[in-house]
């Protein structure tokens, strides 16, 4: 029996990605870098990226203080830029009314989480449990926030379901045992969620999908 349902953030409830990419290119335009395309690495945490950044272009520093000063330009970014997408409240209202668990499951660090809560002050409330991407070893694809936050619910695998956009998100809930509802990124339209379990064009198919 169903019993709750994880989400994901970026990409999925709120429109980050775009953000994302222009951090990441003021932030590389720093060190005179171009920006390397995301591709493959959506979903991943941020500092796991800005460690590839660094051996892909030796980049001066520790990872923890580039990942500091390429937080800062992001989180400026998302108090003016960001934006929830279409339906996400309306679509939280219909799973908490059905009397189903509601959690977040990102890769996204506690400071950003807060951000996000600060700016979206009404999606707070429908969270039963939050599990960043501090909060666990390993990010997305490894299964690691997954598993948290079942433990934090103190449910089965099978007794969720996670909502996801990007392919690492998929194959870190497929790994923790649990089924997926893809609703693709449209920033990457040739990525391959042929591993998810239901795909739709958008969250408004999300709650007549878990009725099913």
């Amino acid at each position: 029996m169903l019993k709750a349902v994880i989400f994901d953030l970026d990409g999925l409830l709120v429109d980050s990605t775009p953000i994302q990419r222009e951090a990441n290119q003021i932030f590389l335009s720093k060190f005179d870098k171009a920006h390397l395309s995301m591709s493959g690495r959506e979903g991943m945490r941020i500092i796991d990226i800005i460690e590839d950044y660094k051996d892909i272009y030796n980049l001066p520093g520790s990872v923890a203080d580039l990942y500091q000063k390429r937080q800062q330009i992001f989180f400026d970014l998302v108090k003016t830029k960001l934006k929830v997408f279409p339906g996400v409240e309306e679509l939280l209202k219909k799973i908490q009314k059905r009397k189903l668990g509601i959690a977040l499951g990102t890769s996204g660090d506690r400071n950003y989480v807060r951000v996000c809560f600060e700016k979206f002050s009404d999606l707070k409330k429908y969270f039963d449990a939050v599990v960043s991407g501090d909060d666990v070893a390993r990010g997305k694809p490894y299964p690691d926030i997954y598993q948290e936050v079942l433990k934090r619910l103190q449910i089965k695998p099978h007794e969720a379901v996670v909502v996801e956009d990007s392919v690492n998100g998929i194959t870190a809930a497929k790994a923790a045992g649990i089924q997926v509802i893809c609703v693709p990124n449209r920033n990457y339209p040739d990525a391959d969620y042929s591993q998810a379990d239901k795909i739709f064009p958008s969250l408004t198919y999300v709650e007549r999908a878990i009725n099913q």
